[in-house]
């Protein structure tokens, strides 16, 4: 099935080019700290220096290296975006299906709840939640943002089973005496396998700015660090104003172009997957 999914993306050029980019910071997130053992922490007297040979990207107010936090922060954000779509995805997954198949008082409920959730402002109740924590880990961040992302998958799955369910061979699977499980993950899942995939671009992608948005107030992760909370220290001390480029510009733009990359995967999918979109 992923071989099938994958074949056409690899003859999209914006899927190529989107992929190369994420594919850069994944790495980079990944195997960075073992090639380039700094401890982003660690506080030295070279207060705000420029980039230079014993430090690449420079040092902040309190001389600790960026390239360092950098490395360490790029992997803290993608694996809170990581996770919270795992969440999310886990969630819509649930309610979407189990809301096509079950119908009735299941479907109403479900849709009730998830409608609730959809138009509740989920930014600032992550905000009310994180502000009641006096202790944030990097898994905590995203439980948060994972909990509030799904609905509009939820929604959209629902109605793409619906269809589905009128099909011959779910009728057949469901004389043959499937359970609803089996039914689940044998004839609905490999149905929305490809939109399921896009839709998991979009939460990482989600997870990564919600991050950063929480960091930047103050309400991100206390333990580690990340992408927004390097923006948080450079806004705290001003490195903006004083012109301490080396210290503001590597995580923005890191955290740029970790999304738009994601947005570019996830409009390629759309091209590829879309009957409508697709290009002769």
């Amino acid at each position: 099935m992923f071989k099938v999914m994958f074949k056409p993306l690899l003859k999209n050029r914006k899927f190529l080019i989107g992929f190369s980019v994420f594919l850069f910071f994944l790495v980079l997130g990944l195997f960075g700290p073992i090639f380039y053992r700094v401890d982003p922490t660690e506080m030295t007297w070279n207060h705000e220096k420029p980039p230079s040979r014993e430090h690449p990207l420079g040092t902040d107010t309190y001389g600790r290296d960026i390239l360092a936090q950098l490395i360490h922060g790029i992997r803290s954000s993608l694996y809170i975006g990581f996770l919270s779509a795992i969440i999310s995805l886990t969630i819509g997954t649930f309610v979407g299906t189990f809301s096509a198949v079950k119908r009735g008082v299941v479907d109403e409920t479900l849709m009730a709840i998830t409608n609730i959730v959809l138009t509740t402002p989920s930014i600032l109740v992550a905000i009310l939640i994180a502000s009641y924590m006096r202790v944030r880990n990097v898994e905590m961040v995203a439980l948060i943002l994972g909990l509030f992302q799904w609905p509009w998958f939820a929604r959209a799955i629902r109605a793409q089973l619906m269809s589905v369910m009128s099909r011959e061979y779910v009728y057949l699977s469901v004389m043959a005496g499937y359970s609803d499980l089996r039914l689940i993950f044998e004839d609905l899942i490999p149905t929305i396998a490809t939109y399921a995939f896009m839709s998991f671009v979009l939460f990482i992608n989600g997870g990564i700015m919600g991050e950063a948005s929480l960091s930047l107030i103050g309400l991100g992760p206390t333990q580690g660090i990340s992408l927004g909370i390097m923006l948080q220290w450079a806004v705290l001390m001003e490195a903006v104003r004083r012109g301490l480029w080396w210290w503001f510009v590597p995580p923005g733009v890191s955290i740029v172009a970790i999304t738009a990359s994601l947005l570019v995967i996830s409009t390629a999918m759309d091209e590829v997957f879309n009957p409508r979109l697709r290009e002769e």
